[in-house]
Formats: C-alpha cells, sequence, structure tokens
C-alpha cells in the first residue's frame, strides 16, 4: 500500500487541527470564566453588607497579653510577637477586638525541626 499524499491535504488536515484545539481552548477558558463569574456573583449576593473600609492595623487596641512564664530565650520572644502580629491582623480583618491572653506550646506535638515532622507524617500517611 503505498499512498501518497498531497501536500494541500496535509495542510487542511493540520490547520484544520489547529483550528479545532484552539477553539476548543477558547470555549474551555469562556467556560471557565463564566462559572467564575457566576460563583462571584453568588458569593457577594450571600455576603452581609460589610463595612466599606476595615480599620487599618495600628488603629486595632490589643490588650498586652498575661505574662505566661519567664522568657528563656529570645526566640520564644520572636514567635510570641509573630502570633500577636497574626491576632492583630485578624482582628483588622474582621473588625472585632482579640486579645492574646496566653502562648503555650502544644501538649503531643515533639519538639524538633518542622520539616522534619512533616516528612515523618508523609513518610508512613497510608495510600
Amino acid at each position: 500500500m503505498n499512498m501518497q499524499m498531497e501536500l494541500s491535504y496535509v495542510f487542511a488536515v493540520v490547520i484544520t487541527g489547529l483550528v479545532v484545539v484552539f477553539l476548543g481552548l477558547v470555549l474551555l477558558i469562556a467556560f471557565i470564566s463564566l462559572i467564575g463569574a457566576f460563583f462571584k456573583k453568588m458569593n457577594q449576593k450571600n455576603k452581609p453588607a460589610a463595612k466599606t473600609s476595615a480599620p487599618p492595623a495600628a488603629a486595632v487596641k490589643l490588650q498586652p497579653a498575661a505574662p505566661v512564664q519567664p522568657a528563656v530565650s529570645s526566640e520564644d520572644d520572636e514567635v510570641i510577637a509573630v502570633i500577636s502580629a497574626a491576632v492583630a491582623m485578624m482582628s483588622a480583618a474582621d473588625g472585632k477586638t482579640y486579645r492574646v491572653r496566653s502562648v503555650r506550646a502544644a501538649s503531643g506535638v515533639s519538639a524538633g525541626n518542622a520539616w522534619a515532622a512533616a516528612a515523618r507524617a508523609e513518610a508512613v500517611k497510608p495510600f
């Protein structure tokens, strides 16, 4: 079976294939955009009337944390500062006032590298 294809036939097949693929991609993009607009509209409809502007982070007043225990190292102070900053940002975003009352280590968590703990958890995770 020796079939000779004409060059025009080959170009027609290639061009048709490209047009079909790109038309499919354009339709897929349009479909995903419509779904995104639909859910955005539904989210805005279900969201209660929010304040027009959130208070700046500096305006949020946090009460000082109760003294937990004397800090052993400066790392503990840095961790408490980061936790307090995260709580302040949550307060600014929600429009409510939160405060840090105490900071203590979680029980049942082994001390050490968090990356090593994640690797251990990944290694023993069931299929």
